[in-house]
């Protein structure tokens, strides 16, 4: 499926690979856009050092858009900077494709999530339970509403009531920004782990339900 409109913008975080080793990927970020298929983007280091890419060689460029997927296209090398900051300037030669990955697609949704995490007060582990809403939620995690600040890594345990089912998730915290509306003061990011597949199966199904009656109304 080719999604010419979806392009990258400045600032967007990509993976690089090579064409000929597919499985290694290298994080990079567009700096700048020349036109509509030329970009200036940051040189892959890797432990410190500089990953070095040829010109003329044919790479692939992974990026994500929220609550659109992910996405790829294959670019060429067409210059290489390494005075001051690494950068490479790359031509797309390829048309953007969607990466069908079902994990990926993100829903904006309110649904009820019960949080628990364990913390100690005064040298008591002390459970604390919040109820919260979720921002939208896809297969791999959710971003919800909390009061309570949280941590990078933070351990939590989660129930996510859909359709009147109970889920249970255990999660990290990834994010945290302040929220922007009154009734939560934080916006949380977190990435389910050891997830049962057949809840994350009930989440992706529900998600793509949501996302057919979506389009019914035209609001998709």
């Amino acid at each position: 499926m080719v999604i010419d409109s979806l392009h990258i913008n400045v600032g967007d975080k990509i993976q690089i690979s090579r064409i000929e080793n597919s499985k290694i990927n290298h994080s990079s970020q567009v700096l700048d856009i020349l036109n509509e298929k030329e970009y200036v983007i940051a040189g892959p280091i890797r432990r410190s050092t500089i990953v070095h890419i040829s010109i003329n060689s044919i790479i692939e460029i992974t990026y994500y858009k929220e609550n659109k997927g992910k996405f790829v296209f294959k670019a060429i090398v067409t210059e290489k900077i390494e005075k001051g900051i690494y950068k490479l300037v790359i031509k797309r030669i390829g048309d953007i494709k969607r990466i069908q990955d079902r994990n990926y697609f993100r829903l904006e949704l309110s649904l009820k999530v019960v949080k628990r995490f364990e913390t100690k007060e005064n040298g008591v582990n002390t459970i604390l339970v919040e109820t919260c809403k979720t921002k939208d939620i896809s297969g791999g995690g959710v971003r919800l509403f909390s009061n309570y600040k949280h941590e990078l890594h933070d351990k939590l345990f989660l129930t996510i009531y859909i359709d009147n089912k109970e889920l249970d998730f255990l999660g990290e915290v990834v994010r945290v920004i302040d929220s922007s509306g009154n009734e939560y003061k934080y916006e949380i990011g977190v990435k389910f782990a050891d997830v049962i597949s057949t809840e994350r199966e009930i989440i992706i199904k529900y998600i793509f339900e949501q996302q057919r009656e979506l389009r019914k109304k035209g609001l998709i």
